[in-house]
């Protein structure tokens, strides 16, 4: 029997690594082989994911998305002819410690950091965007790239999603300039972890904005925003369109470098796996152990699991599901669509939230001894 692994991490508690190392040591103790891919779909943890792929490390200064600062990863192909940014590393919203605040966080790390690297000195820039803190429709990119935003009394408007309310218009005629010295000919690609587009009931606010700290009231006011944004960007691109998919991802980020950067956007989850060779490893498996965080109906949008559950199910192999909670109806299914034979998640265990996110490492090693199945082989 050979196990493949590839799970992505729990948010706020474990590392994919360490759930890898914990499913990886609990096999062995039953005598079964196992090996493990890195599993990333454009959010948190697709730098590790590219470095543990072979890509070199590096590390940068940014003023992180309240201003505060602070290292982030990104990471330069073997080859140096590409580099790969990630906006959960730049202007992620575990920076904010649970403690959101979309008004005012920004995504202006990322535009500071596109001046330092530099991509006019790459064939390509990877940018996975993902794990945001701000819903600011990418602005803060372009105040930290010297693109003027201002209001209607033509001042500089203030960062996040405060500003994306004052903003009345853009000097679009820097832009041109700007994308010439910063970018040149090299290419950009958005490995974007959601399908979802800019405006609309899946859209970056309504789908994500509660997340970031939005109550009902702030979506239906950060909306208003996103679509007057919408508007006036498409007086000067008139061939954008507000269903493009993963112009929603990370608060409209993936919107601002397809429209003012003409990056393509493209399922990270699909790249990952690609990198990977996923789909040769599942082909030479027995099973394949597979999960997340939680698994919802966000699991089905595209993210790294869903895509790994479709190449299983098209070379019959079985599947195990790990997770830290799960949503019954995504379950349903999820069971009815692929062979899945084991479930393994920490909230079964019936302990409080807290103590699952203090101790998951342990939790879990329970857990798959109390599911583990014959089964399984």
């Amino acid at each position: 029997m050979s196990v493949l692994i590839a799970v992505d991490k729990f948010k706020g508690s474990l590392t994919q690594s360490e759930i890898s190392e914990v499913i990886s040591e609990f096999m062995s103790a039953q005598g079964v082989e196992s090996s493990t891919i890195p599993l990333a779909d454009g959010g948190d943890g697709s730098i590790a994911a590219l470095i543990s792929l072979g890509w070199q490390r590096k590390t940068i200064k940014v003023n992180g998305p309240l201003a505060n600062e602070h290292d982030a990863d990104y990471a330069i192909s073997p080859d140096g002819k590409k580099v790969a940014i990630e906006v959960a590393e730049l202007c992620g919203i575990k920076y904010l410690k649970g403690r959101t605040n979309p008004w005012q966080a920004s995504s202006a790390a990322i535009g500071a950091a596109l001046k330092v690297i530099k991509p006019i000195n790459y064939e390509e820039i990877l940018v996975c965007v993902g794990g945001s803190a701000s819903v600011d429709g990418g602005i803060g990119i372009l105040q930290a790239l010297g693109i003027s935003v201002f209001d209607d009394k033509h001042n500089s408007v203030s960062y996040g999603l405060n500003g994306l309310q004052e903003t009345v218009g853009v000097d679009f005629e820097s832009v041109d300039l700007l994308k010439s010295n910063l970018f040149g000919s090299c290419k950009i690609t958005i490995l974007s972890d959601t399908k979802n587009p800019l405006l609309g009931s899946s859209g970056a606010i309504f789908a994500f904005g509660k997340q970031k700290g939005l109550n009902s009231l702030g979506r239906l006011r950060a909306e208003i925003a996103m679509r007057r944004w919408f508007k006036i960007c498409q007086r000067h691109f008139p061939q954008i369109k507000p269903n493009t998919e993963g112009t929603g991802g990370a608060g409209g980020i993936g919107f601002i470098f397809k429209t003012f950067f003409d990056a393509q956007v493209t399922s990270g989850a699909e790249f990952f796996l690609s990198q990977s060779k996923a789909e040769e490893k599942i082909q030479q498996a027995s099973l394949l152990i597979t999960g997340e965080g939680r698994i919802d109906k966000t699991t089905l949008s595209g993210k790294g699991v869903h895509p790994l559950l479709g190449l299983a199910q098209k070379h019959q192999v079985p599947v195990v599901l790990i997770c830290g909670s799960a949503e019954a109806a995504t379950m349903r299914k999820i069971k009815s669509n692929f062979q899945i034979i084991g479930v393994v998640c920490l909230a079964d265990s019936g302990l409080e939230m807290s103590h699952l996110m203090s101790n998951a490492s342990q939790v879990l090693k329970q857990e798959l001894s109390r599911k583990y199945s014959r089964d399984w082989k």
